[in-house]
């Protein structure tokens, strides 16, 4: 049984030696890599924090439920059935993604 913690196959090879593979990439690009992949999941990068979303899935919801109860609804309408959270714009692009255009 072993002392401390199992070392990864990438911490094993030492930064000098995956340096002499891959001369191109700095070794203090490769330290920081071996260094942040236990904070990894399944070798997948962490979600970066973005800008919250203003309309909920139940307000894109009801956007599409009512262009598809009345095809021929005004944007001031859908505006007012998320009470104005948002820009037009917004609808045109939730639209867009939809493949729905007015």
């Amino acid at each position: 049984m072993a002392r401390s913690k199992e070392l990864t196959p990438a911490i094993r090879w030492g930064y000098r030696r995956i340096h002499n593979r891959y001369p191109y990439i700095p070794i203090s690009t490769i330290r920081y890599t071996v260094k942040k992949e236990s904070e990894r999941r399944v070798g997948v990068s962490k979600p970066r924090s973005g800008r919250p979303k203003k309309l909920t899935e139940a307000d894109k919801d009801q956007i599409l439920n009512a262009i598809h109860g009345n095809p021929k609804i005004m944007a001031e309408d859908l505006l007012a059935e998320v009470d104005h959270k948002v820009k037009y714009r917004s609808i045109q692009r939730l639209l867009n993604a939809e493949n729905l255009r007015k």
